[in-house]
């Protein structure tokens, strides 16, 4: 068993060696993306708020294959109600009502690995894990958040292949998928 993982490991190290095209690349490169937040709004049991996701991030890419970032993730909700009362006393009392917009910003820092760079098409996975903060009913809600994705994949675009769009398949607090849309420089 152990001898096939090794083969497996290093068969697939080499696929990514050769996936490599020997040509100058963008080192740089920045990104808006947004994504579905059906997947987080049901891990976090807040099934009547939907969440817009936007995302936007900066890479720096020190080999071909290898890629670090920092991602900046916002969600933006629906508004929440309060409404209580409060007694007084003498036996009086008087009712509120408050609303606030439910919204939430992780900062992550992200590492990708790219397993097959063309001209035209860049495939690769990657980890991001940061913190988040989120407003409560009456305090912020500090919690550690994380992003596994699978499988994304850059079109590059342009007379110079540095205008990037694409999408992503993975899991955490990005969504289930997003699309994005980017520049290298």
């Amino acid at each position: 068993m152990k001898q096939i993982i090794i083969i497996a490991i290093i068969l697939l190290s080499t696929s990514v060696l050769f996936a490599q095209e020997d040509t100058d690349f963008y080192k740089h490169e920045v990104r808006v993306s947004h994504g579905d937040t059906f997947v987080t709004s049901e891990l976090r049991l807040e099934k009547e708020v939907s969440y817009t996701n936007f995302s936007f991030a900066y890479f720096y890419r020190p080999k071909k294959f290898f890629w670090l970032g920092v991602n900046i993730v916002n969600y933006f909700g629906e508004k929440t109600h309060y409404d209580w009362r409060e007694y007084y006393a003498n036996g009086s009392f008087e009712d509120f009502s408050k609303s606030k917009m439910k919204n939430c910003t992780i900062i992550a820092p992200e590492i990708r690995l790219s397993y097959l760079n063309k001209k035209a098409v860049i495939l690769y996975s990657g980890f991001s894990a940061g913190v988040g903060i989120e407003n409560g009913y009456d305090y912020p809600h500090i919690f550690g958040s994380a992003h596994l994705t699978f499988f994304g994949i850059s079109g590059n675009l342009g007379k110079n292949n540095n205008i990037v769009i694409g999408g992503e398949l993975g899991v955490g607090f990005k969504g289930l998928g997003s699309v994005h849309a980017g520049y290298r420089f």
